[in-house]
C-alpha cells in the first residue's frame, strides 16, 4: 500500500512539473515573440527586397563577367578611336584620307604669298583695269589651288571689282602670275587680301614638266567700233611660242598666263588663254600663239606661267 501511494505521489509531481514547463510566464513569452520577430525581419532583409535597405541592393555587386574572347574569324576593325579627338575643320579644301590621318599634314603658309600693289591702266575704251602680280615666295613648296578674296577700298568704301581669270592650280616657287581686276575704279587707297586655305606639295611637285619658249613677238595696232559710232584703236602683242613635253606621260589641256613688262619692269598688259594644242606625247612639241592687249608703255619682255588640266 505504501508503495502504491509513493508511486501515485511521484506521478503527480512529474505531472505538475510538466504542466509548469508547458506554461511560460508573460515576460518569457514576450521575449520569445521579439526573437521570432527579429528572425523574420532578418530573413526579409537577407533574402528579399521588401525593405528599403535590402541586402540585395546593399550587397557588393558580383564581379563583371570577363568579355568574350574575339572570334578569330572576325575581320579586324578599321575604326581607330582617339580620346580626346583632335578635330580639325578646314574650309574650302578637299582632303584625302591619307592627309586627314597624317599627323604631319600642314597647309601652305599664306605668308609665302605676295601680291604686288595694283597698277591702274585704261583699256581700249577708257575703262579702268588694275593689274597686280601674285608671287609664290616659298623656296620649297608648291601652292596647290591658291584662292584669294581681293578687296580694293576707296577710303572706307569697298569697290565692286571682279577678277578676270582664275589662278593656276599649281603655283611653283618663284612663279609670278598676273591678276586683273576690272570694274569702276577712279582711285583706290588700300587693298586687302584674304587668302583661303590651300594645300601644299613638296618639290618637284605633281605638275608635268613642260618647256615653254617664246620664239618671236609682233607688236600690232587694232581698231574697233563702240555702239556703231565710236571708233577706237588699241595696241596688242602677238606672242609666238612652242610647248615641248619633257615629262614621261601624255599632256593635254595646257593653260598659259602671259605677262608683258615695260622698260621699268611694270606690267603693261596680261592675258590668260587655254592653248589650242594637240595631245602631246613625251618628247613631242607644238606651236602656239597668244594675243595680249597692251595698255601701258611699250613692252620690253614677256613672261609665261603654265598649268595643266587634271593635275
Amino acid at each position: 500500500m505504501a508503495r502504491s501511494l509513493l508511486t501515485i505521489t511521484w506521478c503527480k509531481v512529474n505531472a505538475n512539473r510538466s504542466d509548469d514547463s508547458r506554461r511560460l510566464s508573460r515576460p518569457a513569452a514576450a521575449g520569445l515573440a521579439l526573437i521570432m520577430l527579429a528572425a523574420g525581419g532578418f530573413a526579409l532583409w537577407k533574402y528579399t527586397s521588401v525593405l528599403p535597405w535590402s541586402a540585395r541592393s546593399a550587397a557588393p555587386s558580383a564581379p563583371a563577367a570577363a568579355p568574350a574572347p574575339a572570334r578569330e574569324d572576325a575581320p579586324p576593325s578599321r575604326i581607330v578611336r582617339v580620346s580626346p579627338a583632335n578635330v580639325r575643320v578646314i574650309d574650302h579644301v578637299r582632303l584625302s584620307t591619307e592627309e586627314l590621318l597624317d599627323p604631319e599634314f600642314a597647309l601652305f603658309d599664306p605668308a609665302a604669298f605676295k601680291l604686288s600693289a595694283p597698277r591702274r591702266l585704261l583699256d581700249e575704251i577708257e575703262r579702268p583695269v588694275l593689274y597686280a602680280e601674285l608671287v609664290n615666295t616659298s623656296d620649297k613648296y608648291v601652292a596647290v589651288s591658291p584662292k584669294a578674296a581681293i578687296t580694293v577700298f576707296d577710303g572706307s568704301r569697298p569697290l565692286d571689282l571682279r577678277q578676270e581669270w582664275r589662278l593656276p592650280t599649281h603655283l611653283y616657287p618663284g612663279e609670278r602670275v598676273p591678276v586683273a581686276l576690272t570694274g569702276r575704279v577712279d582711285r583706290y587707297t588700300e587693298v586687302k587680301t584674304d587668302w583661303l586655305p590651300a594645300k601644299r606639295a613638296a618639290l618637284p611637285g605633281p605638275r608635268p614638266k613642260l618647256a615653254i619658249s617664246v620664239e618671236n613677238t609682233e607688236a600690232n595696232v587694232g581698231t574697233g567700233t563702240l555702239n556703231f559710232t565710236y571708233r577706237y584703236r588699241y595696241k596688242y602683242v602677238t606672242v609666238h611660242g612652242r610647248v615641248r613635253n619633257d615629262s614621261a606621260a601624255e599632256v593635254e589641256g595646257v593653260k598659259a598666263w602671259v605677262s608683258l613688262y615695260d622698260a621699268q619692269d611694270k606690267l603693261s598688259g596680261a592675258a590668260f588663254q587655254e592653248l589650242r594644242l594637240p595631245k602631246l606625247k613625251p618628247g613631242e612639241s607644238a606651236p602656239f600663239q597668244v594675243n595680249v592687249k597692251q595698255y601701258g608703255g611699250n613692252f620690253a619682255r614677256v613672261e609665261i606661267v603654265y598649268d595643266v588640266d587634271g593635275r
